[in-house]
């Protein structure tokens, strides 16, 4: 009768144990999506600002190949159709930057969902932008690996205001 109440204790501590690892697996996880986002927009910014990255490239390898992007102007565009357009506009963005704010990453085991802030500062086609797009990016694990499966951006009124001054212009 002794042995069951140690026997009951030993699995007791092995469930808080197994339920540590999981918490930390889940905060690396988490850490590794944030690190993702980062280095993402900070590829883009050295593309926006003239280093030579292939942007297809760059989009392969954080987004599935059958991604749609949900737009702040309210359409909905396969990657190829995003991956054409960054292309299209590199040429006309000059003096960019970005950061990343209130980043909130969520595991759920080979799934997990990103918010945050991406606020991006340029001249596009000479007019200066000064954008704050709260951005939705939903992961699978694949392969040992994070990749976009959905995306979704919002922007606010400045922000759209802007847009439509551009398109005005030209």
């Amino acid at each position: 009768m002794k042995i069951f109440p140690l026997f009951l204790l030993l699995m007791l501590v092995s469930c808080v144990s197994d339920k540590k690892k999981i918490n930390i697996s889940i905060s690396e996880d988490a850490a590794i999506i944030e690190h993702e986002i980062t280095d993402f927009h900070q590829a883009l910014k050295r593309a926006y600002n003239g280093a030579s990255i292939n942007t297809d490239s760059l989009m392969d390898n954080f987004f599935d190949k059958d991604v749609y992007y949900v737009t702040y102007w309210g359409t909905s565009e396969p990657i190829d159709s995003t991956k054409s357009r960054l292309r299209h506009a590199l040429p006309g963005i000059k003096d960019y930057d970005n950061r990343i704010e209130s980043v909130s990453v969520k595991v759920y085991g080979d799934g997990a969902y990103a918010f945050f802030i991406l606020r991006q500062k340029y001249a596009l086609n000479g007019v200066l932008m000064d954008e704050y797009l709260p951005t939705t990016f939903i992961f699978e694990r694949r392969d040992n690996h994070w990749v976009v499966v959905h995306s979704q951006r919002s922007a606010d009124f400045q922000t759209i205001q802007q847009l439509l001054e551009v398109a005005q212009r030209h």
